[in-house]
């Protein structure tokens, strides 16, 4: 079975359409919760219990380049992992096929390389540093699902949505919104820190734009790939 996974639930309601269309019993969702242990627990679990026919990763993740267009697919052809300097290569045939349907329809994406680290980076001097290892976004859970699904023979891959660039510092306000900011959301940041009102507003219409975007390609890409998994499994 086909599983994909998100940090927040939020995040994985932009795969609830393709897995409708596919079918539930055919594509599980897991919300893992947000960084690199709980992504570790999640993953040891789905594999030990499910026993996947291949993973992907969703979510948005931040931009450590201001070369991204924004908002952008990306697909990570390297996931490093901070904590150890260990790399992980993505499985180059689901990487392949993610590709070729994204082309098909048309959706613009690039190749990436990934970081995962255990904490947010909110600050220009902080994923100025994160860049120095040569990565171009950053995420805090597919070096540990890349690592466990390497070690059991699992497919996997990483399909993040970027929303902001290398020299953009990141409100700490934004962490509390979940999924497209409300109104209220916005005017609560505003009201405490007047002057980002501006830079909310920008913002909000960034993280709208980049779930649409990801939400988009989830929904062409799981009930595409679905049959050519379960068939995969047959043979």
């Amino acid at each position: 079975m086909l599983t994909v996974t998100a940090a927040l639930p939020w995040e994985a309601k932009a795969a609830r359409a393709g897995q409708a269309i596919a079918g539930r019993g055919r594509v599980r969702l897991v919300t893992s919760g947000v960084g690199p242990d709980r992504a570790r627990d999640a993953a040891e679990v789905a594999i030990e219990q499910h026993e996947p026919s291949a993973v992907i990763s969703i979510g948005v993740a931040g931009g450590l380049t201001n070369n991204l267009r924004r908002p952008s697919i990306t697909i990570p052809t390297r996931i490093l992992r901070r904590r150890d300097g260990a790399e992980f290569q993505p499985d180059d045939e689901l990487r392949k096929q993610i590709v070729r349907l994204l082309n098909q329809a048309d959706i613009f994406w690039q190749s990436v390389t990934s970081i995962t680290t255990p904490e947010i980076l909110f600050t220009r001097p902080e994923k100025r540093e994160a860049a120095e290892t040569g990565a171009e976004i950053v995420q805090m859970e597919d070096a540990e699902w890349a690592d466990l699904c390497d070690a059991a023979g699992i497919p996997f891959a990483s399909i993040r949505v970027v929303m902001d660039a290398l020299d953009d510092d990141i409100p700490n306000e934004v962490v509390q919104w979940r999924g497209k900011p409300s109104a209220l959301d916005i005017a609560v940041g505003a009201i405490r820190r007047p002057g980002l009102l501006p830079e909310l507003l920008s913002l909000g219409i960034q993280r709208q734009s980049a779930i649409q975007e990801l939400e988009r390609a989830m929904t062409l890409i799981i009930p595409a790939m679905t049959p050519e998994l379960i068939s995969a499994d047959v043979d």
